[in-house]
C-alpha cells in the first residue's frame, strides 16, 4: 500500500508545473556541486572568482572540491576559496576517493588524504573545510566480483577508520560518502553479513558516516525518488542526511548510458526534475538535499540553455 502511495505521489509530482529555472534547495537544505579538477576549476583568483558566480547561478551551496594531490601544493588558494565561498555561505568539503581504498592494504592512503585535510583545517582555523566526502566504490574493483563478502567487509573498515579518526581530532568535519543508489533497491542488492547483522551495504555505510550521497543517476525524478527511498528511510531512522545525486556528464556507451544522465535533456527539464524530487521529499527528515555531478558538464548543459 504504501508503495503504491509513493508512486501515485512521484507521479503528480511529476505533472506539477514548477518554474524549471533554477532547481533550489527549499528550508535550508543543501544543493551540492561535485568539482573534482582543482586545478582547472579553482587554482587562481579569476578561476574561483568564476566558480563562485556560476554556483551562485545555479543557487548551489555546497561544493566538493578535489584535494587529491592538490591540497598540499596550493594550502594558500584552497583558503581563499574557502574564505570567499563562506563569505557567499556556501560549505565547502574536500573531495577525495579512489576504489582501491576498500581494499585493507590500501586504507592508510585513504587515513593520509584525511590527515591532509585535518591538518590544513588546524593551520587555517578561520578558513577551513566544513567537511570531507569519500567515493571509494569497491563494486568496480576486480576482488568484487569473486570476493565480495571480503572487499565490503574491509570497505566497511575503512569507513570506521575514517570516521574514528574525525572523532578523535574533535574537528567538526561532515564525514560524507558517495554510494551508488542500488546497494539496497537494485535488482540485486548487496546484502553484508557482518558483526551480527545482515542489511544492504548502504546501511552499515549510514550507520558510520554523518551524511550519505547517493549517485541516484537516472533522468526523471519518479526513477530517482525510487532509487533513493530505502536509504533516506534509514536516514531519517538514525538522525542522518541523504543528498540525491544526479549527473549530467554526456552519454557516453556503457559507461554513461543515456538513461542515467540529464545531459540530452536540457537544463529546464533537469531542474523541473530536482525540484520535483525536492517536492516529494520536503518533509522526510532523511533528505538533506540535491548534488549534481559534475562542474564542467553542467557548465556546458547551461551553455546550451
Amino acid at each position: 500500500m504504501r508503495k503504491m502511495a509513493i508512486l501515485v505521489l512521484a507521479v503528480c509530482l511529476a505533472l506539477v508545473n514548477i518554474a524549471p529555472s533554477p532547481a533550489h534547495a527549499n528550508n535550508g537544505e543543501t544543493k551540492a556541486l561535485w568539482v573534482w579538477d582543482f586545478y582547472e576549476a579553482a587554482s587562481d583568483s579569476n578561476k574561483i572568482t568564476q566558480l563562485l558566480q556560476f554556483l551562485k547561478e545555479h543557487d548551489i551551496n555546497l561544493l566538493f572540491i578535489g584535494t587529491r594531490k592538490t591540497l598540499e601544493d596550493q594550502p594558500a588558494t584552497y583558503e581563499e576559496l574557502i574564505r570567499r565561498a563562506h563569505e557567499d555561505g556556501i560549505r565547502v568539503f574536500a573531495l577525495v576517493g579512489r576504489a582501491n581504498w576498500a581494499l585493507e592494504t590500501h586504507h592508510r592512503e585513504a587515513l593520509q588524504e584525511l590527515r591532509q585535510v585535518l591538518s590544513f583545517n588546524t593551520s587555517h582555523p578561520d578558513n577551513n573545510f566544513d567537511g570531507i566526502q569519500f567515493d571509494i566504490e569497491p563494486h568496480t574493483l576486480p576482488e568484487y566480483l569473486t570476493k565480495r563478502g571480503s572487499v565490503c567487509y574491509q570497505y566497511i573498515q575503512v569507513l570506521k577508520k575514517i570516521a574514528n579518526e574525525i572523532a578523535s581530532s574533535d574537528d567538526q568535519l561532515e564525514f560524507n560518502a558517495a554510494i551508488p543508489w542500488w546497494y539496497a533497491s537494485g535488482q540485486n542488492p548487496v546484502i553484508v553479513e557482518t558483526g551480527g547483522q545482515k542489511k544492504p551495504l548502504s546501511y552499515f555505510v549510514l550507520d558510520i558516516v554523518d551524511t550519505v550521497s547517493i549517485m541516484a543517476y537516472r533522468d526523471t525524478a519518479d526513477k530517482q525518488i525510487r532509487a533513493t527511498l530505502l536509504e533516506t528511510d534509514y536516514a531519517a531512522k538514525l538522525g542522518k542526511k541523504i543528498y540525491i545525486g544526479a549527473e549530467t556528464n554526456s552519454p557516453n556507451g556503457g559507461t554513461i548510458p543515456s538513461e542515467i544522465t540529464y545531459y540530452n535533456k536540457g537544463l529546464d527539464y533537469m531542474n523541473q526534475q530536482l525540484n520535483t524530487v525536492t517536492e516529494f521529499y520536503a518533509d522526510h527528515n532523511g533528505f538533506g538535499g540535491i548534488a549534481i555531478h559534475d562542474y564542467p558538464a553542467l557548465k556546458e548543459l547551461a551553455e546550451d540553455h
